[in-house]
């Protein structure tokens, strides 16, 4: 008999009734509890991986066990040996919006993400509560050099990629950029295409909404969010629906949205 299938979902130590420090965790987390798969969180760091990047997950499907590194091709693959149902297809986009999904996707994920971790890893401030966060159960004597380690690391792909070598105040300027598409399309229903159903895009912001919005290392474009009434009416049905653990960021948004952003 083949063994059931079961995701393992690979990526760092994840605070508790809380969203992942890692974006692209939490994205694929939205994902599997959206479908209902069965699925568990494993704590890894990106040495562990193939491409040396998390997430990565061991899908166990049809008597065998396979691993897929990167959140897109965990989810595509999930799809395309039908794990789980697609999204887009449930919410019944057409082509053209799936078209501007996939581009929409690669603006937050390309764009906005490493604006937020620019803020998280290069503004001192931010700095101090990003490392105090993600590392405060780490040994104490532990905690400057992981802080040192992986600021250096995540400094160095940011520069490379080209986020890195602006000005905060650049960073800004990008940062109230998405706030102001995410707010175009989020003005009018519940969802990016209506009121129905979530697609693959509104699974993938909200992940990286919530994420952005359970630290307090960027202050500047989770600021934004609150103040917005659709975007945290958006983090409060999605959180509601999908992770109604998440007290804490349930009672953050849904401050922010009864008292009108």
């Amino acid at each position: 008999m083949a063994s059931p299938t079961h995701i393992v979902v690979c990526g760092p130590p994840k605070p508790k009734n809380a969203p992942s420090f890692s974006g692209f965790c939490q994205k694929l987390e939205v994902f599997l509890r959206h479908s209902g798969v069965s699925y568990e969180l494993r704590d890894a760091y990106p040495d562990k991986g193939p491409k040396k990047k998390v997430p990565f997950a061991e899908i166990t499907h049809g008597g065998r066990t396979v691993t897929v590194p990167d959140s897109h091709f965990i989810i595509r693959y999930l799809i395309e040996n039908d794990i789980i149902k697609d999204p887009d297809n449930t919410a019944e986009l057409t082509p053209e919006q799936k078209a501007d999904s996939r581009a929409f996707q690669a603006y937050i994920e390309e764009t906005l993400y490493p604006a937020v971790c620019y803020e998280r890893w290069f503004i001192p401030e931010n700095y101090k509560a990003t490392t105090r966060e993600a590392f405060g159960d780490v040994p104490f004597l532990l905690r400057p050099f992981l802080g040192w380690f992986f600021r250096r690391k995540i400094t160095s792909v940011l520069w490379s990629a080209g986020m890195g070598r602006h000005s905060w105040e650049e960073v800004q300027a990008l940062q109230k950029e998405a706030f102001e598409a995410l707010e175009i399309k989020l003005r009018k229903h519940k969802y990016f295409y209506g009121d129905d159903s979530p697609s693959r895009i509104d699974l993938t912001v909200y992940g990286f909404l919530a994420n952005i919005l359970a630290t307090e290392g960027n202050p500047n474009f989770a600021g934004m969010i609150l103040k917005s009434p659709f975007l945290s009416y958006f983090v409060k049905q999605m959180t509601t629906m999908h992770f109604p653990e998440y007290k804490a960021l349930l009672e953050k948004v849904e401050g922010a949205f009864s008292s009108g952003g």
